[in-house]
């Protein structure tokens, strides 16, 4: 194994670390957070608190994965034979991280008059089972599937 090896291989440990914590944390609030909020009379300050503490984990994460991603793919789009499924799958994976990104940073908690709706400031706004943490999980689950095609296409 070559220096550059190791290099690439933290890089994809950091970029799995990333993805773990982002959809992790998002499994953790759809299967023990909510539950318990529903139970309990845990306040909307908080939530509301636990909210802002993950949001910097997810920021976290997202620039993590950003980061070790260009490099991933660039370290892979410059090997001398990339097929054109390859290519796909990673457009593909591409593009749903980056619908979830935007999601992330542009989504605004919906009005309690809108409840079936999420705001994206000038983006207008888009109806919250698109939007969601469970949307999140779906497509974070997928993406780190696409991480397991793409190994397979190399």
């Amino acid at each position: 194994m070559t220096v550059l090896d190791g290099i690439l291989t933290g890089i994809y440990w950091l970029h799995h670390l990333g993805a773990v914590a982002w959809v992790g944390g998002c499994v953790f609030y759809l299967l023990v957070l909510r539950p318990a909020w529903r139970r309990t009379a845990a306040g909307p300050e908080l939530r509301r608190s636990i909210g802002e503490e993950f949001r910097g984990v997810v920021h976290t994460a997202i620039a993590i994965l950003v980061v070790t991603g260009v490099i991933m793919a660039v370290a892979e789009l410059t090997r001398e034979e990339v097929s054109g499924a390859y290519l796909a799958a990673l457009g593909v994976k591409v593009g749903l991280a980056v619908y979830m990104i935007l999601l992330v940073w542009l989504g605004r908690r919906p009005a309690a008059r809108h409840e079936d709706a999420v705001e994206l400031g000038r983006w207008g706004r888009i109806k919250a089972g698109l939007t969601g943490t469970t949307a999140l999980l779906v497509l974070g689950v997928l993406v780190i599937g696409l991480s397991d095609v793409l190994a397979a296409l190399r």
